[in-house]
């Protein structure tokens, strides 16, 4: 299956972040509300990600996984990727590991009630799977926009 709104996306290396306390991972709504938040409070380049499971059975059920901030690029940074050279990583304790995904990219970051009503249709369109991982990420392009984008891993 493909989403009409989705790309595939190959990482030949890990994004890779510090990963966030989570005191309550029932409550997805209140976490996705503390990253948004502290996106908006770093600077430009930084981003920020939420790891999720989900289950297909009669329903579509999803879990928080684990959370994680990554601060903006480096000049060395940029000028790995400027140059197609691998990028420089740092020490971190999360990661999107490199692979296969689906990707569906937002101009904006949602409302906190809307999270639900743009993964399960993600999900449901873009893999055969019944179980597997989800990474929502928020980009913060410039004071006054933050991108999301969501990241399905495709089977092997």
């Amino acid at each position: 299956m493909t989403n009409q709104n989705s790309l595939k996306l190959n990482l030949f290396q890990p994004l890779v972040y510090q990963s966030i306390a989570i005191e309550d991972r029932s409550d997805i709504e209140k976490n996705y509300k503390m990253l948004l938040k502290k996106i908006e409070d770093e600077p430009t380049g930084c981003e920020g990600v939420m790891e999720f499971s989900y289950l297909i059975r009669d329903n579509v059920k999803i879990s928080l996984v684990a959370m994680g901030y990554a601060e903006p690029p480096t000049e060395e940074v940029r000028e790995a990727v400027l140059n197609g050279d691998e990028i420089p990583l740092y020490d971190h304790n999360m990661e999107i590991p490199e692979g296969k995904y689906m990707l569906s990219q937002y101009p904006i970051a949602p409302e906190s009630n809307a999270l639900f009503s743009m993964f399960i249709p993600f999900i449901c369109n873009s893999t055969t799977n019944k179980k597997g991982t989800l990474h929502f990420r928020l980009l913060k392009e410039n004071a006054l926009v933050i991108l999301s984008q969501i990241i399905l891993k495709l089977e092997e």
